[in-house]
């Protein structure tokens, strides 16, 4: 077995295309080629323990030898929020508005917490825990891309309006005079949210679209396409699942074959009837070949 440098694959599309089959088949195949593997589904609709056929808790399971699964929950989430970032945030908001400390379950329930956080959870797993390949199980296209955007965008417009309220009402110098400036930890957050995004951007993140050879499957899979090369998240693989090479499924992957056959590593996977449940069945759902062509890629 050839040790492939440490990755991050990532995959991406709507809701009822295979994401999280296809997602599993991958790790479950991995791990058994002997990479240390960590299968992570972001799905806060979880159907991974549906597709595994385990029960899964808020800890991660060591499901079999090399392979590691973790199911994110909302809730697990936001306590981790609070965790990391709450007591900086108390430390802000009190800092400039006379509040106590229930901004922290305030903030922590405003919209986009969650998915923001998701990304940096992924972020410091990358980097701390020893496997060979991190396989995440995004969201569906709409909540996916959103935490992109909120990543791209939340950090520079709070540091913008602290800084406007500041200039307004002119108290830039009493904060100075305390212990801790709130602009350094928003400016750390900054930070820390543009290193989320190079992270992401990087040649070791293999980023995978699923779609199914349908006319509003292929559309989606195009626009997620483009929305994910204007992020800089380089797109690698795409996996046409569940064909049954009817005429129409045909139609739709010769225009797959001619919109992405020169761009991205094309993957056609069969339907099963039933769908895969469970190690055994997850390890036969992808041929030798498609298997040989992710490694090639993970190698590069």
């Amino acid at each position: 077995m050839m040790r492939v440098p440490k990755k991050l694959v990532s995959f991406w599309g709507k809701g009822g295309v295979g994401k999280t089959t296809l997602s599993s088949a991958v790790a479950v195949s991995l791990s058994k080629m002997g990479y240390r593997t960590y299968l992570l589904s972001s799905d806060f609709v979880p159907s991974l323990q549906d597709v595994l056929g385990v029960e899964l808790s808020r800890e991660p399971l060591e499901l079999s030898e090399n392979l590691v699964v973790d199911q994110l929950f909302e809730e697990k989430v936001i306590e981790m929020w609070k965790e990391r970032f709450g007591e900086e945030v108390y430390r802000v908001a009190s800092s400039i508005f006379p509040v106590g400390r229930e901004i922290i379950d305030y903030v922590a329930g405003a919209p986009g917490i969650v998915e923001e956080f998701t990304l940096y959870y992924i972020y410091e797993l990358y980097r701390n825990e020893d496997f060979d390949v991190l396989v995440w199980d995004t969201m569906a296209t709409g909540g996916g891309l959103r935490m992109l955007r909120i990543e791209k965008e939340f950090y520079d417009h709070l540091g913008e309006a602290v800084k406007l309220y500041l200039r307004v009402k002119g108290v830039i110098d009493r904060i100075r005079t305390g212990s801790e400036d709130p602009l350094k930890l928003i400016e750390s957050w900054r930070e820390l949210a543009q290193k989320v995004l190079d992270f992401l951007r990087g040649s070791h993140h293999v980023a995978s679209l699923v779609s199914r050879s349908l006319p509003v499957d292929y559309y989606v899979a195009t626009r997620v396409y483009r929305e994910l090369l204007e992020f800089g998240i380089p797109v690698k693989m795409l996996f046409v699942n569940m064909v049954s090479g009817s005429a129409e499924e045909n139609l739709y992957f010769k225009k797959f074959y001619d919109s992405f056959g020169e761009k991205l590593t094309l993957l056609r996977v069969p339907r099963v009837d039933p769908s895969p449940r469970g190690i055994d069945s997850l390890s036969k759902l992808l041929e030798k070949n498609d298997v040989d062509t992710i490694l090639s890629l993970l190698e590069g």
